[in-house]
């Protein structure tokens, strides 16, 4: 093997490197945000098409401060649940019309445009209800479900409180 192909092995070699940290942190970022869930049924990883499409109609949808958070003032409608549990979410979303079996999309706060390395996924709305508590949980991060029909937003950012904006 000469000189040439031997950097270009290296080259080769490196690069499945890269791929492969790359890919072992999405996987280890995904479990972290699908920890709260107690199966995982039904809960799709978006590819990064889908990704591009949903980030795209969600930044044109809700507004957003300075590339960090949502601007939920600017809103039509904003109520904030506190002692969070399923049923008085259930209940609440069905109240306003918001409870379908459509697809939402849940996503950390550090996805935030102009960031996008971290994963976003999918699944039915009543999976995130079921979940709920354990989304809001104490020690879980800064996230949000995003559905886009009906358009309207969940916000997890403090313990045992949720905020839900349309």
């Amino acid at each position: 093997m000469d000189t040439n192909d031997r950097k270009i092995r290296l080259e080769f070699l490196l690069q499945k490197q890269k791929e492969k940290e790359k890919n072992d942190e999405l996987q280890m970022q995904l479990a972290w945000m699908l920890e709260p869930f107690s199966t995982k049924e039904s809960i799709n990883l978006l590819d990064v098409e889908e990704k591009k499409k949903m980030k795209t109609e969600f930044i044109s949808n809700i507004p957003i401060i300075e590339w960090v958070s949502l601007d939920l003032e600017k809103m039509y409608n904003k109520f904030v649940i506190h002692n969070v549990n399923s049923d008085k979410v259930a209940s609440f979303l069905n109240d306003k019309e918001l409870y379908t079996e459509n697809l939402v999309y849940l996503f950390l706060q550090d996805d935030l445009p102009p960031f996008s390395t971290l994963p976003w996924v999918k699944m039915p709305l009543s999976k995130v209800i079921e979940n709920i508590i354990h989304l809001a949980a104490e020690d879980s991060y800064q996230q949000y479900v995003f559905c886009p029909s009906p358009k309207f937003v969940i916000e997890f950012v403090e313990p045992d409180l949720i905020t839900i904006a349309w």
